[in-house]
């Protein structure tokens, strides 16, 4: 009698085995991360098959709940002082780190195939940065202090510029495809100024009145946790819904719950960090999941240009980025390593090209399956490299442990 497991006892079974797994891998000195990846990746269709693709697109809600979470966690580690103090660093990182992964890749890409609108697309693809695996191994190291700050800052930033380099970028190849050469400015940067900019409003108007019920609410502590990730998921679902971008959503809620009223930041950031473990825990190993062993050989030597120019542009342009804003040299030296991680929105961006493209006949195919193939196996391998470099930065840095040591957390405590 053929005989199913529930959706219950496999996301249980997930849960035990990856926070089993993290544990193990931990004696190595790898982040927890890693491990909840590679649990999913044997617990995938590559091996075990317990969590089928299927399944995995059928849980997709936890991750965006995951990513959330993720967002508000980022945000309400970044107070606006800190930003106005490095501001000016944060701004050419940014700005360095993006466009050096991008000129690079395009370069590499166009010197190996030959073809402009791949060169263009896959270098555009390269600026997107993971926040999740970044954001989970500095709250696991209990990282602070300017290197910290500066992560968080760039990868929650990242997103909003690789959105809007893609979009100017795949405009451009499309005209070269159709050989119209027909391209609107305005189109260009429609799409993702609006997913910025609702993102923003979104954020901030959920944020202010937030704050003001949160004030409320602080002496009935259960409540109020409740009503704290309740609001991070109001705000995730509207930015869905708006199609405006959840991280950024979710950041900017964040940013306004830290510096509109400080004391009220540690209450919110607590509820989201007791909730937050579980839903992360499931996100990563439904990323790991989603992993194709299968698609590794299909990487070639495409898939290993984009790897090292892609990394090579994102250290040498934070290192540029930091040298020409003054950075430390603590932060410019080791920043390049904390942003090595690509996940989601590249994945995103990589299956919306094959849809967008196979209008222009068999170039547009072939297009598409091609960065469908590389990115998916790329990625394979740098979410596993990521979070590694992630703690060898914060290490080198001297910044493991600051956040217990700085931070008030007899109040945390009595919080939470």
């Amino acid at each position: 009698m053929h005989f199913n497991f529930d959706i219950l006892t496999i996301i249980g079974l997930v849960i035990i085995l990856a926070y089993l797994g993290s544990k193990g891998l931990s004696r190595f000195g790898l982040p927890q991360v890693v491990g909840y990846i590679i649990v999913g990746v044997l617990l995938g269709s590559s091996f075990l098959d317990i969590v089928p693709l299927p399944l995995v697109k059928e849980l997709g809600f936890i991750s965006e709940i995951a990513l959330g979470l993720i967002g508000f966690e980022m945000g309400s580690h970044l107070r606006l002082s800190e930003l106005r103090r490095m501001g000016r660093t944060i701004a050419f990182i940014l700005v360095g780190e993006a466009f050096g992964a991008f000129l690079l890749v395009a370069a590499g890409v166009y010197w190996l195939t030959g073809s402009d609108y791949t060169a263009l697309i896959f270098g555009a693809l390269a600026a997107a940065t993971a926040p999740a695996a970044t954001v989970d191994v500095l709250a696991e190291y209990q990282a602070k202090g300017n290197l910290t700050t500066t992560i968080l800052a760039v990868v929650g930033l990242d997103d909003a510029l690789a959105l809007l380099l893609f979009s100017i970028a795949s405009a451009i190849a499309e005209g070269m495809l159709s050989q119209t050469g027909g391209i609107s400015l305005t189109q260009m940067i429609e799409l993702p100024l609006q997913e910025i900019g609702l993102a923003l409003v979104i954020g901030i108007g959920i944020g202010l009145p937030f704050q003001w019920i949160l004030e409320q609410l602080k002496r009935r502590q259960h409540a109020m946790c409740a009503f704290i990730v309740g609001t991070v998921l109001l705000v995730a679902g509207l930015a869905n819904s708006f199609g405006a971008s959840l991280i950024l959503a979710t950041m900017t809620l964040g940013l306004v719950v830290t510096n509109v009223k400080t004391n009220n930041s540690e209450y919110a950031r607590c509820a989201v960090e007791r909730i937050g473990p579980l839903a992360y825990i499931l996100f990563f190993v439904l990323v790991g999941a989603r992993l194709q062993i299968s698609l590794l050989p299909q990487m070639g030597l495409l898939g290993i240009v984009y790897i090292l120019l892609r990394s090579t542009g994102k250290f040498g342009g934070a290192w540029l980025g930091g040298w020409l804003g003054r950075a430390e040299p603590k932060v410019r030296n080791n920043l390049g390593f904390g942003l090595l991680s690509q996940a989601g929105v590249a994945i995103g961006l990589a299956l919306s090209i094959a849809g967008r493209f196979d209008a222009y006949g068999e170039d547009g195919i072939q297009l598409g399956n091609s960065v469908i193939n590389v990115i998916t196996a790329t990625t394979f391998v740098v979410q596993l490299i990521g979070p590694i470099m992630v703690k060898f930065a914060v290490t080198r840095a001297g910044e493991v442990g600051k956040a217990i040591a700085s931070d008030t957390t007899q109040t945390s405590g009595d919080i939470c």
